[in-house]
């Protein structure tokens, strides 16, 4: 097919080559995450595959020369440094492949091989090779926790199947020697990856003969300098910091993969803004095999036609509608703290795309409190916080509500896994802890178990800023809360003020339920409602509900018109005054309080 993106192959100097895409490949008894493998090029000769290792941007700080020669004639021993889980996968993997260039084939392992109690039978295959032989010839990446099952709870779902909860169940951890491989990567997308247990299956792989290549992956919120420093005194272990690949090595890729794949893409295609879109989106989770389904997806709407940018540009899953600035802007009130939240997701999304065109900028304090009393919109305003930030290309649109029953555990040392469970949750989204105040202290201050939850907090909201923790509770004990602890209040950017709604804000409240089902409503419904909340406000006090009660009162007249219209053969479509007045008079008539009156509500 013709090629319309690029000038004739005589006026085009010879492109850079690039690095092939590293997908993580399942085993059918372990979940990904936990256990799994990576193809190593081995087509590929060692001219090929140092020229596009030396010329992909993630590897610009890895020196190879020093690197092989500081390896000699064993495996690689390595500690790779950076963010990207994709990155740090594919730097071990063109290192592994670079190894079993110059070394010759290892004698497999006495023992009975790893892979011999798995089913292979479900393994993508290349070439003919047989299931055991395409998992020994890859780079197998292991999960911290199969190695020390003290950090398999981190991060793990309760109830979760797989290699760690088998074996965590029974008590035994995976050992690397025999794990027959071409080299083993030790990964974790989050939680620890080094401790004591961990390095000391470290130290037993390393001590048979001719061992693999082996990698250690660590983001910044991993690193334990004591183990980290032990593993380079003590075995060896050479340290590199891996990047990201720029915008102009992902245009080059795009553009290759789409000649690969025998399609056109047009000339006025803007690729810089569909790779840049869909970065965003991804975050962390981005990875260059990511470029190759958006092409796919492309293909598949646009049939063989020239793509254009329309088609490249990246369409996020939404559950609603209406897009979360709008929906924002539509909530009745609360000026202030729309403007408030506007500015820092906006200021989020503006670090974002500073972050991708390659402009280093420490993470920003995101998490919030909102302070104010029942049903002024606080759960609904981080609802469409984590959408907005989903929306903007800088979050995972995940939302994780917690009260103090999914914070606080019934006995010491659970509190801490159920706050890590949490996060792994809401990663990369927003964790509403909705009642804040259940996490303050006792009246003696010795309550060790809400101690443990703040303490587990603060270090999770440290360790994962991608993650906006916003606290929600009234007042008075949101002053409370963030006096009480240093750490805590110096983790919140910001206390939005959610002010209690007056009458008229209650009925526009109300009247958007009704707009929202297509019921009118009778010419006198603002008084009939207005008297109502008056009173209501009155009976309860500090117990008032606010938007709550504007529910409550849509709902009970809708109760009433079903009662007038049960018989009627038409479908209603109007409340009528009488309804109103009805279910006004019965919910006032269940609350107790000074003012008994029925302030006029029957007919």
């Amino acid at each position: 097919m013709k090629q319309t993106m690029t000038a004739p192959r005589n006026e085009t100097p010879k492109a850079a080559p690039l690095c092939r895409t590293v997908p993580l490949r399942r085993l059918s008894n372990a979940p990904r995450r936990e256990l799994a493998y990576c193809t190593v090029p081995e087509r590929d000769s060692a001219d090929q595959l140092i020229e596009a290792f030396q010329s992909a941007p993630q590897f610009s700080q890895i020196s190879l020369e020093t690197l092989m020669g500081r390896k000699g004639d064993s495996g690689f021993r390595v500690v790779l440094l950076g963010e990207n889980d994709y990155y740090l996968r594919q730097a071990a993997v063109y290192l592994t492949a670079l190894s079993r260039k110059g070394r010759k084939s290892r004698t497999a392992p006495a023992a009975d091989s790893y892979w011999d109690d798995f089913d292979l039978d479900d393994i993508d295959l290349e070439d003919g090779d047989c299931p055991a032989k395409a998992v020994k010839n890859a780079l197998v990446v292991v999960s911290p926790a199969l190695l020390d099952h003290t950090i398999a709870q981190d991060g793990q779902l309760p109830g979760r199947s797989g290699a760690i909860a088998q074996a965590k169940a029974e008590a035994k951890q995976l050992d690397l020697v025999g794990l027959e491989s071409a080299g083993i990567l030790i990964a974790a997308e989050s939680g620890p990856v080094l401790s004591e247990g961990v390095v000391d299956k470290v130290d037993a792989f390393l001590e048979q003969d001719d061992p693999q290549d082996i990698f250690v992956a660590v983001k910044a919120s991993q690193t334990d300098l004591t183990l980290l420093e032990e593993l380079r005194f003590t075995y060896g272990f050479q340290t590199c910091r891996v990047g990201q690949a720029d915008q102009s090595y992902l245009h080059r890729l795009l553009a290759r993969m789409a000649e690969d794949s025998l399609l056109t893409l047009s000339p006025a295609a803007d690729l810089d803004k569909a790779i840049a879109q869909l970065r965003r989106y991804r975050g962390a989770a981005f990875q260059e095999s990511d470029l190759e389904l958006l092409l796919r997806r492309a293909a598949q709407r646009k049939g063989r036609k020239p793509l254009e940018t329309a088609d490249l540009l990246f369409r996020p899953c939404r559950s609603q509608s209406v897009q979360g600035r709008e929906a924002l802007k539509s909530m009745v009130g609360l000026d202030g703290v729309k403007d408030a939240l506007d500015r820092l997701l906006a200021s989020a999304a503006m670090e974002d795309r500073r972050r991708l065109s390659g402009v280093e900028i420490a993470p920003s304090c995101r998490n919030m409190a909102f302070s104010g009393p029942p049903g002024t919109g606080k759960s609904v305003t981080a609802r469409l916080a984590a959408q907005i930030l989903r929306e903007e290309g800088c979050g995972t649109g995940r939302f994780v509500e917690a009260g103090r029953e999914q914070l606080i555990g019934s006995f010491l040392g659970q509190t801490s896994p159920m706050i890590a469970e949490l996060f792994q949750r809401a990663k990369g989204g927003v964790l509403f802890i909705d009642e804040a105040g259940a996490l303050l202290e006792g009246k003696d201050g010795q309550d060790i178990y809400v101690a443990e939850a703040v303490n587990a907090l603060v270090r999770h909201m440290e360790l994962e800023p991608e993650t906006m923790v916003i606290f929600a509770t009234y007042p008075e004990e949101m002053k409370k809360l963030l006096s009480s602890n240093p750490g805590l209040s110096s983790r919140v950017a910001q206390v939005l003020e959610f002010p209690g709604y007056e009458d008229g804000q209650l009925f526009d409240i109300f009247r958007t339920f009704a707009d929202k089902e297509r019921l009118t409503l009778p010419e006198d419904a603002a008084d009939i409602c207005g008297r109502f909340f008056s009173a209501l406000r009155r009976r309860k006090g500090d117990d008032f509900g606010n938007g709550r009660e504007a529910r409550r009162l849509f709902q009970a007249a809708k109760e009433e018109m079903a009662l007038r219209t049960i018989s009627a053969a038409e479908v209603p479509s109007s409340l009528s005054s009488a309804d109103l007045k009805a279910a006004a008079h019965r919910l006032l008539a269940q609350e107790k309080g000074p003012d008994q009156s029925a302030i006029g509500f029957h007919s």
